[in-house]
């Protein structure tokens, strides 16, 4: 099984929301051989999804309840086959012997905006770039 993992920051905004949405996609069209997960760099350790995160997933009809950050560890960079950073320079933060792209070069696109102290606009914008690059992402991995 592939198991992708999604990073960014604080993982309360771009990668939680890049993970709801990409196993929506995988969800749709019937792909359990694929998990992702997300986490972050530089977390505050129980600090929840950012609000408007949320607000902006239920564009797309994704309800969140409650979701914690989550610490980048050990134990992700060896249960997970892929990550994919936010930005190209949060690959930096890697291990050389570690699969990691930022979804900007996965995609052909550039890094994902950061909303992190915008207004819900910007975390619409973010979610609807992240949504675009989640689309694509799908179809390149479930190609036969």
């Amino acid at each position: 099984m592939q198991k992708i993992c999604f990073v960014c920051t604080g993982n309360t905004c771009r990668s939680p929301v890049a993970e709801k949405l990409l196993n929506y996609y995988f969800k749709k069209a019937n792909i359990t051989q694929i998990k992702v997960c997300s986490c972050g760099l530089n977390v505050n350790k129980g600090e929840d999804i950012n609000p408007l995160s949320v607000l902006a997933l239920k564009d797309y009809k994704i309800r969140v309840k409650s979701r914690k950050a989550k610490q980048l560890t050990k134990s992700t960079l060896k249960n997970c086959n892929l990550f994919i950073t936010m930005t190209r320079e949060q690959k930096n933060f890697f291990p050389k012997d570690v699969t990691v792209f930022s979804f900007g070069e996965m995609v052909g696109g550039e890094d994902i905006i950061d909303p992190y102290g915008g207004d819900e606009q910007d975390y619409k914008n973010m979610a609807k770039q992240i949504d675009g690059y989640c689309q694509i992402l799908a179809q390149k991995l479930t190609k036969k």
